[in-house]
């Protein structure tokens, strides 16, 4: 096994070059030293590479994008975006079978109106046609002195006014029940 050489200036070499100050802002004694010691000379060969490596990416990086610089996001921000993400992952995974379950009831319970519908059909024809009777004539009675004829009111007209009256206050507390 061959052992391990050390120099003591191949950290101050190193962060030289890394610092981008290599060899014209440096001190002339490192430089002396660096182009006599065979450990300090080959930490200025692989960190000079990998600078301009490092350069001819970047370059490569904005010659695709012109329009993007190529700028990494901080650190925190790239943890956060993620958290974030992962958040919104999970409220939307929780929130698929409380969508479903409301499906379903939405489901069942237009299957309910339908059904009572169809089945108390008759009663609510009779109840409206008497409601409309009565309506009519107290209409009548109301207007007899000024001498104008109305006609009956339609099914339709009655059934859609009484709807419109019960679904308002619902709509409301629907729309305003919920902060």
């Amino acid at each position: 096994m061959i052992p391990l050489q050390e120099c003591a200036h191949e950290r101050e070499v190193l962060d030289l070059v890394i610092a981008e100050r290599w060899p014209d802002r440096c001190d002339p004694d490192v430089v002396a030293h660096a182009a006599e010691c065979e450990i300090c000379r080959d930490v200025v060969a692989v960190a000079m590479e990998m600078r301009e490596d490092e350069a001819r990416v970047e370059a490569d990086i904005v010659a695709a994008s012109p329009s993007h610089p190529s700028v990494v996001p901080d650190a925190t921000l790239v943890w956060w975006r993620s958290q974030l993400r992962a958040h919104e992952d999970a409220a939307r995974q929780a929130a698929r079978p409380i969508a479903m379950v409301q499906g379903i009831g939405i489901g069942f319970g237009l299957v309910a109106v339908f059904s009572v519908t169809r089945f108390a059909w008759p009663w609510i024809t009779s109840y409206a046609s008497g409601a409309r009777a009565g309506a009519s004539e107290m209409v009548a009675r109301s207007v007899a002195s000024s001498g104008a004829a109305i006609e009956a009111m339609p099914l339709w007209l009655m059934l859609s006014i009484v709807a419109a009256v019960i679904a308002a206050p619902i709509a409301v507390y629907a729309a305003l029940g919920r902060e």
